[in-house]
């Protein structure tokens, strides 16, 4: 029982210590294109923002069970792969969606086949941030191999600032009704608070739903899961909400108990290796809730992504043993897989900066956080992530 239980974290500790675990840049692909920058008068210019729309629960599900053994199943979004081919969003709805007001601005514009999508005339300015929203109108492509099912509106928790910035290759994520929120669906059912799907939309019942999955340090375009994360939430210092780590396995492999969802994802808490008692998901992924009450909710929520694993000790520095690495599953990542190629300080521990949002009921908000290692506090290139699109610094 214990090995299938774990199968989703063998499976990512297996990408961890496999050709993922590489931050060697990926071959230059034509989805996303060269910035151009024309400075101009903020107050009445308008910026254009463009990316790609994608199914990450579909993106992962397409990994695992990748045919092909070579560099097309390294877990980049890359246009020139199955990977992304599979996972992108068709058709799908894309907006900006502005804090200020509340609601979008300007018109929906659809993703092509590719997922591909431009959104053109959002104002200018310097200030407040917008947030690229999926509506729940695209789908995925034909050929691709994952169990279907609808979608739910989903704002990408990534800040797009539209003054004096790069914003040309931008996130636009949609969560099913088939996955990871289903699972967690139904684990809320079974624990005696039933929940449907349609549910986590409904800000009489949520006032705020968080997906969050944790990517491993690299380049930006790398989606390999980090796991043995978690993320924990305040509101002034006080925890908030409740959390859920979510595993996944081949869909109908487990027992019905354990409440897998239609793609394979299921409620699954792993125990961290520092003895902390902490929690942790084998995936990376954590969703957020926080229910709805008679009083305001918090304006401003603090999410803080942890990885307790202990640091890396060159005293275990061995090969992954061959007899059931599944019985400690995060110790994977005290570990190398291949003497002298793989290291474990790369792995562990991994930290990301402190993040800070508003609850945004009656939506589901995707945050898709690629993690930093201990020897990069500031993250790759600087105090941010080099994928968000902030303002440049000063000629």
């Amino acid at each position: 029982m214990n090995r299938t239980l774990r199968y989703g974290t063998l499976l990512a500790g297996s990408l961890l210590l496999g050709a993922c675990g590489s931050d060697d840049p990926p071959p230059e692909s034509n989805l996303y294109p060269t910035p151009e920058y024309v400075d101009d008068d903020p107050a009445q210019s308008t910026s254009q923002l463009s990316g790609f729309a994608w199914d990450p629960e579909a993106f992962f599900i397409n990994l695992v069970g990748c045919p092909f053994p070579d560099i097309r199943c390294a877990p980049f979004l890359l246009d020139q792969g199955p990977l992304y081919g599979f996972s992108a969003m068709q058709k799908s709805s894309i907006v900006a969606f502005d804090p200020i007001t509340g609601g979008p601005t300007g018109e929906p514009v659809q993703s092509d086949d590719l997922g591909v999508w431009s959104l053109y005339g959002v104002p200018s300015r310097s200030t407040v941030p917008y947030f690229v929203t999926a509506l729940p109108t695209g789908s995925l492509s034909p050929a691709a191999q994952v169990p279907r099912g609808n979608y739910l509106p989903t704002v990408t928790l990534r800040p797009v600032v539209t003054h004096n910035s790069v914003c040309h290759v931008q996130e636009a994520a949609s969560i099913s009704t088939v996955g990871i929120l289903e699972a967690v669906a139904k684990r809320l059912t079974a624990n005696g608070s039933p929940t449907t799907v349609a549910d986590f939309t409904n800000d009489k019942r949520f006032a705020s739903v968080v997906v969050f999955w944790n990517y491993q340090p690299g380049s930006p375009l790398l989606r390999a899961p980090a796991s043995c994360t978690t993320v924990k939430a305040t509101v002034n210092n006080t925890p908030v909400g409740e959390s859920y780590n979510v595993n996944w396995a081949p869909p109908g492999v487990l027992p019905p108990f354990l409440q897998q969802s239609t793609r394979g994802y299921f409620v699954d808490d792993q125990d961290a290796t520092d003895g902390s008692g902490t929690k942790v998901s084998g995936l990376g992924i954590t969703v957020f809730l926080l229910r709805a009450s008679t009083s305001a909710p918090p304006r401003e929520i603090t999410f803080n992504l942890v990885d307790p694993t202990p640091p890396y000790n060159p005293a275990n520095d061995t090969l992954v043993p061959d007899a059931d690495p599944t019985a400690k599953p995060c110790l994977l990542k005290n570990r190398v897989k291949d003497r002298g190629q793989i290291k474990g300080e790369q792995f562990n521990p991994w930290r990301f900066q402190t993040i800070a949002a508003p609850p945004m009921p009656g939506i589901i908000t995707f945050a898709g956080n690629q993690m930093w290692r201990k020897d990069q506090p500031n993250g790759p290139e600087g105090a941010v992530s080099p994928n968000l699109c902030l303002p440049l610094p000063a000629p």
